[in-house]
């Protein structure tokens, strides 16, 4: 019976790394003073996202994911924060940050912006996918 268990607990530990058991994904962005270098990423729903973002630019910068139906008119100000899911901020010029974060459950297309006053004006937006 014992040896049963043994099989049955490795078969089942095969199917679910089979069927996406490890659900860690890597998103490199690079960033520059007039914008991303991608105006979409994708990712899967639920995973764990490690975000490494290169800031090649001058100036600061962050890449902050909003939620859900939620939108900024531009300037961003304290009034948006409330709308900010989830954010790496800080990029410091000529550096790489990295963080990690659960990407959404729920699918759908969520706005990524740099909330540092004037950069949604230059171009600094993108859009998440998570499917």
């Amino acid at each position: 019976m014992k040896k049963i268990l043994v099989v049955a607990v490795f078969v089942l530990a095969l199917m679910l790394t089979a069927c996406g058991g490890s659900n860690k994904v890597t998103l490199n962005v690079t960033a520059t003073d007039e914008g991303y270098d991608s105006t979409t990423y994708t990712v899967p729903a639920g995973a764990q996202v490690t975000l490494n973002m290169t800031n090649n630019g001058v100036l600061e910068h962050e890449f902050a994911i909003l939620k859900l139906g939620e939108h900024v008119t531009p300037p961003f100000g304290e009034k948006d924060e409330d709308k900010i899911l989830w954010e790496l901020d800080g990029v410091e010029a000529g550096t790489t940050k990295s963080d990690t974060f659960t990407a959404p459950t729920e699918p759908g297309e969520y706005d990524v912006i740099c909330g540092i006053p004037g950069h949604i004006e230059k171009g600094m937006v993108a859009t998440l996918i998570v499917k």
